[in-house]
């Protein structure tokens, strides 16, 4: 590793003493190594005004309330559908999936980490099921994009746990257009 100085305002500097004192970081080395490969992670280099971009990605943010009133101005057939179509553009235009087997769940993780690192939610697989927490879009939603993603069924586990989603793999799907 190399080393160099960095010159910051006071309110920056309080906020990394306040970070190292309630141990959410280690030290101030590490919060500024860490910001940077964020930095790096989401292209900020490539990022003009009102423009942010993440690789070939274009970046909106938009409150949650807002994404979900569009989502309130379709039905769930709608809904399921736009997420099913999503997934199949998806697989066309993404070259990294061209040539994966999606049906293999040990597989399913690029899927799932692409998606948790676009800001989707929070994404694990245990075995037969889909562990979602924090979703930014409607469990239908998902639930289309991800069973097209995977040509799979899912049954939606309902959980007292606030935005938290589980789906079970119920059985494997033929390739079927909606």
């Amino acid at each position: 590793m190399r080393e160099f100085q960095v010159n910051i305002d006071e309110d920056l500097f309080n906020y990394l003493e306040f970070l190292e004192r309630t141990r959410y970081i280690k030290n101030k080395n590490e919060a500024l190594h860490r910001a940077l490969l964020l930095y790096k992670k989401l292209s900020m280099h490539d990022w003009l005004p009102e423009v942010y971009r993440i690789g070939e990605n274009r970046v909106i943010i938009m409150d949650r309330g807002m994404l979900l009133d569009l989502f309130e101005a379709l039905s769930e057939v709608e809904i399921y559908r736009a997420g099913s179509s999503t997934a199949l553009k998806r697989k066309v235009l993404k070259p990294e999936f061209r040539d994966i087997n999606l049906t293999q769940k040990g597989n399913w993780p690029l899927v799932l980490n692409e998606l948790q690192n676009l800001g989707w939610g929070t994404f694990q697989r245990v075995e037969d099921e889909i562990k979602v927490e924090n979703s930014a879009v409607p469990s239908t939603y998902l639930r289309g994009y991800l069973e097209t993603m995977f040509k799979v069924t899912l049954e939606e586990h309902h959980t007292k746990i606030n935005d938290l989603i589980i789906f079970r793999v119920t059985k494997t799907k033929q390739d079927t257009w909606f």
